[in-house]
């Protein structure tokens, strides 16, 4: 295991708005400078949760994988109300591929982060995705269905608004040696960090979590 990782993401225009969100974690708050030990992010994915939980996992993954939306659906759950609603943990996506192409889901998840919904249309994203339900027509359809203002999302969208910044992120994670999806890195602000590969079941997060936490 590495002792190190470092992972650097571009900066995402936008506005802030700053809170802690412990009965409610679909927020659009950015992580704004903030180090997770040796992983720095700066104005990135936005949080799911509290940006002052003590422990940030970060996942690595796109939307066309299945075994992401395998975790998605058994484990993020149970993870989102034991740990993200008692404002334990925090969570960041950081997309990246393992091949040359870039999803067009991803580019469309940041542009609803443009209109502080990155979480709801993430989750739709995973939703959809074993029905193959990602193409273009799709996209725009859950942002009507989110009540996005749809020529702010299409201009953002059919420009590839955030190419990139998802490619830089593409970069830094096959830096990192980042070489399965979905990877999970579990880590406190002092730099302690467990790693995981996989769509692994709660009951291995909940060991690792544990882990940290003592």
């Amino acid at each position: 295991m590495k002792t190190s990782i470092v992972i650097i993401l571009l900066i995402v225009a936008g506005f802030v708005t700053y809170g802690v969100f412990f009965t409610q974690p679909y927020t659009s708050e950015i992580v704004i400078s903030k180090n997770f030990g040796t992983i720095t992010t700066s104005l990135g994915s936005p949080f799911l949760g509290s940006s002052q939980a003590p422990i940030t996992i970060i996942e690595f993954g796109n939307y066309p994988c299945i075994e992401c939306q395998t975790w998605f659906q058994e484990t993020r759950p149970d993870i989102i109300r034991d740990y993200i609603n008692q404002g334990e943990i925090n969570m960041i996506f950081i997309d990246t591929q393992l091949t040359k192409d870039i999803p067009l889901a991803s580019f469309a998840s940041y542009c609803a982060n443009d209109q502080k919904k990155y979480w709801d249309y993430h989750d739709a994203l995973f939703r959809n995705v074993l029905e193959n339900k990602i193409d273009v027509n799709h996209l725009k359809q859950y942002a009507v269905e989110l009540g996005l203002d749809m020529k702010l999302f299409e201009e953002c969208l059919d420009t590839k608004k955030y190419e990139k910044k998802i490619k830089y992120s593409i970069y830094e994670a096959k830096k990192n040696g980042i070489n399965r999806l979905p990877t999970f890195i579990i880590m406190d602000s002092s730099g302690k960090y467990e790693k995981i590969l996989g769509a692994q079941p709660y009951s291995i997060f909940k060991e690792k979590i544990r882990s940290m936490q003592d």
